[in-house]
């Protein structure tokens, strides 16, 4: 991620979280550091993990939440959170349980271990 999808990505998390609105100059600032720590992410799965996030969370994201997301985010780099559903039934997985789970808190890659989609087990 360079310095200006990390400012898509927080002018984003601003539209969900008060908190992260800055003046511009503060914004610029705040994108090169986070670009320099989400280096390696790429946009799109960044602002999935913006949603996920603030879907069980009213804590602040910060970067090492967006890397920790994406880190468990399905191996599959053709899946979008969209697909999430159709994902999980192919896979023999039931969303509801796995839903719950994450709303409790629990890493998607953990959960989806237990349910026996076999993510993690290469």
């Amino acid at each position: 991620m360079n310095a200006q999808e990390a400012n898509v990505l927080l002018t984003k998390a601003a539209l969900l979280d008060g908190r992260f609105r800055r003046a511009p100059e503060d914004l610029a600032q705040m994108s090169i550091e986070w670009s320099l720590v989400l280096g390696d992410v790429h946009l799109g799965p960044a602002i999935d993990a913006l949603r996920i996030h603030y879907r069980g969370s009213a804590q602040m994201i910060m970067p090492s939440d967006v890397r920790a997301i994406t880190d468990d985010m399905a191996p599959d780099a053709a899946v979008r959170l969209a697909d999430g559903p159709q994902w999980l039934r192919a896979h023999g997985v039931d969303a509801e349980r796995f839903q719950a789970r994450l709303a409790a808190g629990e890493r998607p890659t953990r959960i989806l271990r237990e349910l026996g989609a076999g993510v993690g087990d290469e």
